[in-house]
């Protein structure tokens, strides 16, 4: 029986039990709750009783706890502070904050009628609006979730935009929640699924992360005889992210409206609007038509660790309007490049060309290990136009990240017989032409060391 690789098993896994990198991010701050009390280094602890949304409850120190590796907020019909609840809250504010990025927790929710649970960003140190609400759900409709953004200056021109989700109900078990926040979208997340986007006056401001529960207010309404006390709030972990590299669909405009925002360009390249594998952006690419050799291309530098497997993916197509023709094609490339900005080295695999069918997406990747000075990567989308033919490609999707199964050739997580046949193709040349994905070392060449790298993972059909 073929067998999955290690990280694709941990996908698996419930709750993970430590912060790792993302693919396409890096982690930037995290908490796992994996102690026996609130880190203060990271969260503040609230005592006071808030004077918004005509809300019930007092936040009390000892409503918030950790134990079992979770955050606990709890929620009771004891009165305090002049209130008739009690609630906990944490928050990050001037311990913990960022401009842009990846926001996500794993929780469940406390549910009945009245109860507010809310996992949720601020501008730090203070201020409102602007305000990003991750999670928001009222304990009457356990099955909804909203998510927010809300914008202005209050009252005049304060405006909010809030969409429900319906699924589950998110009281039964644990889900994970996340936004991705772009210079000019925010992206809601379920589980891993994009659910939500907004685009309309997308916040500019570094933010601190709030974790709470209300009780009462405009908006949930007040309990009643058919709340159960006490309620619990579990978090599983709250980690922060900012992107590896920026981008990779070609959607975001960034700060200053920019198209194909993140990426460097040389000769024909252009923003395409209409058509995308995800969405409706990619990056146009054609020849300078000069009557000899030349190329257009794409690229952006991401930080790497020497000795480390990288692989580079993303979806080709060229539409039949302006079909690639003769012997144009294209190429995705990783440069290694030294602290110097010296160029090393590089692998590249060519992705479409004029025998590849028109109109129809495919994928194409490149992998090797970064050099022993390497500090950086440089991902090259090229088009190659050796002579005057015709046409354009399409690219979109560009995925960079370290593998931990470089004789995976094809990711599709095995090692097995497609592997082999894709290896052998190139192993039998002892060269590394144009299509270069045997290279496991990264040494430009397929050779006698591949082969040794290929066979200890084949040899078991599981990734090293």
């Amino acid at each position: 029986m073929r067998q999955i690789c290690a990280g694709l098993l941990l996908a698996l896994v419930p709750s993970v039990a430590m912060a790792q990198d993302l693919p396409g991010w890096n982690l930037t701050w995290s908490d796992e709750f994996s102690g026996s009390a609130v880190d203060t280094t990271k969260w503040n602890i609230i005592s006071r009783a808030p004077n918004k949304n005509n809300e019930q409850e007092n936040y009390a120190p000892n409503h918030v706890s950790v134990s079992n590796g979770y955050l606990v907020l709890k929620s009771s019909n004891t009165p305090s502070g002049g209130r008739l609840y009690t609630s906990g809250s944490v928050e990050s504010v001037n311990k913990f904050f960022q401009k842009y990025g990846r926001f996500e927790g794993r929780m469940r929710m406390p549910k009945t009628q009245g109860i507010w649970p809310a996992f949720w960003m601020l501008p730090n140190p203070s201020g409102w609006p602007p305000e990003i609400d991750i999670m928001e759900m009222l304990g009457h409709d356990p099955d909804t979730v909203y998510f927010s953004n809300h914008w202005g200056v209050y009252p005049q021109s304060y405006q909010w935009q809030t969409t429900p989700y319906s699924g589950p109900d998110y009281s039964a078990g644990f889900h994970t929640f996340a936004v991705d926040w772009w210079p000019d979208r925010v992206e809601w997340y379920i589980d891993g699924y994009r659910r939500v986007t907004h685009t309309q006056s997308i916040p500019q401001v570094p933010f601190f992360i709030i974790l709470n529960t209300a009780v009462g207010g405009n908006w949930p309404g007040y309990p009643d005889a058919t709340t159960v006390f006490p309620q619990y709030f579990y978090i599983d972990y709250i980690r922060a992210y900012q992107p590896a590299y920026v981008n990779p669909g070609f959607e975001s405009r960034g700060p200053n409206n920019t198209t194909l925002y993140g990426w460097t360009g040389y000769g024909n390249v252009f923003y395409d609007g209409a058509l995308g594998y995800k969405g409706d952006s990619s990056a146009k690419l054609f020849g300078n038509f000069t009557g000899t050799m030349n190329t257009s291309g794409l690229y952006q530098d991401i930080p790497v660790t020497p000795g480390k497997f990288y692989r580079v993916s993303g979806q080709w197509q060229s539409p039949s309007s302006d079909r690639i023709a003769g012997g144009n094609y294209t190429a995705l490339n990783i440069e290694w490049y030294d602290a110097s900005n010296n160029r090393i080295s590089f692998v590249s695999n060519r992705a479409i060309d004029a025998t590849t069918p028109a109109s129809q997406w495919f994928k194409s990747q490149t992998q090797g290990r970064a050099p022993a000075n390497a500090t950086k990567a440089r991902v090259v989308i090229i088009f190659y136009q050796p002579a005057l033919a015709a046409g354009s490609s399409r690219t979109d999707e560009i995925d960079f990240r370290a593998v931990s199964c470089p004789a995976d050739l094809n990711g599709d997580s095995v090692v097995d017989d497609s592997d082999f046949v894709l290896f052998a193709d190139a192993y039998n040349d002892l060269v590394c032409p144009m299509v270069c994905p045997a290279d496991l070392n990264g040494d430009a060449g397929v050779d006698d060391a591949d082969f040794v790298l290929f066979a200890d993972a084949y040899d078991t059909l599981v990734c090293p």
